[in-house]
C-alpha cells in the first residue's frame, strides 16, 4: 500500500462525499489540504495523493468526527465466522483515514486482525524454516509486556496509515491467558497496563477478541467503553443471541461495569426469506442494534486479503456503501456515549492543528 496513489475521484468515493472536484482543487491551491503529486496519464497530468495525506484531507471532507474522549471498543461475540475481523479492520482503517489516532490490539488466538492489517504477510516467502521461525520469535507482544521484558511502546507497531498502529497477536497469548489468572485484580490487568495507557496516546483503541470467552476476553470487556458485537443473520446465531445477551448482562452486573452495547447484523442475504426475517427480528427486539447491516460479499473478503477497508478497495460498490453506513451508525452511538462521560483525568481534547502535527510517542518512541 505504500505506493498506492489516490486521485480526486477515488478520494471522493472513499469518503462518500458530496464534494466536487473543484472544491478539492481549490483546497489544494489554498494550502488547506496537502499538495498532490502529478501523474502523467499521457494526455494530462492528474493529481494524486499518497495514503499518508488522506487523514488530513478527511478533516474537511470525511464523514467521521473526532470523539469527545478516548474510547476503547471490544469487538466480540461467542461465534466465529461472523465478520468480526472484517469489522475490526474496516472500523480501524476508516477511523485512521479520518485522522483519528487508532490502535488495534490483537487478542484473537485463532483469527488475526493483525494479519489483515498486513503484518508478517510475507512469512511464507522466507528463505527457509529457520529464518521464518527467527522472524516469528523476534515479534514482541503482550506477554513480553506482562513479564516486564519490554515497555508497552515497544510492542506498538505502525502501519501504512500514519494514524493507525497495532499490537500484534502472538502465539504466547495462550500463556498470557493462563498467567493472568495468578494476578491480583486479574480482570483489570489489560485495562490498567495496556488500554488506559494507550488511551493517553490514541483516540480509539480496538480490541479484536477471540470467540472463546477466556480470561483475556474478560479483561477486554472490563477495559472497553463499548462492546461491538456482530449478529449473523443465520439461524444458529439467532438461537445463541438470547443466551449470549443474558450472560453479558449478568457479567456486567457482577463486575459493576457500564459498557454500552452496539449490535451489527452481518452476513445478511436479502434474497433469502429466513435471513431477512432474522434481520427484521434483530431490528425489532435487540436493544442497541443498528439499522444497517453487512451482507455476505466477495468484495469484503477480497478487501481483507488486500489488507484494506472495503471503501478503499471498491469505493463505488454496494458493499462500500453498506460498510460506510454501518460504521457511521456505530460512530454516532460512540459520539452519544462519549458525551455522557467525563474526560478521564490527564486527558484533554486536542485541536485539529495539534492532531495533524503531533508525533505519536508510542509509535515512534
Amino acid at each position: 500500500m505504500d505506493e498506492t496513489r489516490f486521485g480526486i475521484q477515488k478520494i471522493i468515493k472513499i469518503f462518500g462525499s458530496d464534494i466536487s472536484r473543484n472544491a478539492l482543487v481549490k483546497a489544494e491551491a489554498s494550502g488547506n489540504i496537502p499538495l498532490a503529486s502529478r501523474r502523467d496519464t499521457g494526455t494530462l497530468k492528474r493529481r494524486a495523493w499518497g495514503i499518508e495525506n488522506l487523514p488530513q484531507i478527511s478533516e474537511q471532507y470525511g464523514f467521521l468526527k473526532h470523539l469527545n474522549r478516548p474510547t476503547a471498543l471490544s469487538i466480540f461475540t461467542t461465534k466465529g465466522g461472523v465478520l468480526k475481523t472484517t469489522l475490526s479492520l474496516n472500523i480501524a482503517r476508516m477511523a485512521a483515514l479520518h485522522n483519528i489516532r487508532t490502535c488495534v490490539v490483537g487478542l484473537d488466538m485463532q483469527s488475526d486482525v493483525t494479519t489483515a492489517l498486513g503484518f508478517n504477510t510475507d512469512l511464507e516467502e522466507s528463505e527457509d524454516l529457520q529464518s521464518a521461525i527467527t522472524r516469528l520469535n523476534s515479534t514482541r507482544g503482550l506477554l513480553n509486556v506482562f513479564k516486564g521484558e519490554v515497555e508497552l511502546a515497544d510492542v506498538v507497531l505502525p502501519t501504512d496509515i500514519p494514524t493507525l498502529s497495532f499490537i500484534p497477536k502472538t502465539p504466547e497469548l495462550v500463556a498470557l491467558d493462563q498467567l493472568i489468572s495468578n494476578k491480583n485484580r486479574r480482570e483489570y490487568w489489560l485495562k490498567e497496563t495496556v488500554i488506559d495507557p494507550l488511551k493517553q496516546q490514541f483516540e480509539l483503541v480496538i480490541m479484536d477478541c477471540s470467540p472463546n470467552w477466556n480470561r483475556l476476553i474478560t479483561n477486554a470487556l472490563v477495559a472497553c467503553d463499548t462492546l461491538v458485537s456482530p449478529l449473523e443473520c443465520k439461524i444458529n446465531n439467532f438461537r445463541n443471541y438470547q443466551a449470549f445477551r443474558v450472560f453479558l448482562e449478568e457479567f456486567r452486573k457482577e463486575l459493576k461495569l457500564d459498557f454500552d452495547f452496539v449490535f451489527i447484523p452481518t452476513r445478511f442475504t436479502s434474497t433469502r426469506k429466513l435471513s431477512a426475517e432474522i434481520r427484521s427480528w434483530y431490528l425489532a427486539h435487540v436493544s442497541g442494534c443498528i439499522n444497517g447491516s453487512i451482507r455476505e460479499s466477495v468484495h469484503g473478503e477480497e478487501a481483507v486479503a488486500q489488507h484494506v477497508s472495503v471503501p478503499e478497495y471498491v469505493p463505488n460498490s454496494l458493499a462500500a456503501d453498506e460498510m460506510r453506513e454501518a460504521i457511521l451508525e456505530i460512530w454516532n452511538r460512540l459520539m452519544d456515549s462519549s458525551k455522557k462521560q467525563k474526560v478521564p483525568k490527564g486527558i484533554r481534547p486536542t485541536s485539529q492543528l495539534e492532531r495533524s502535527k503531533e508525533t505519536f510517542t508510542l509509535t515512534n518512541g
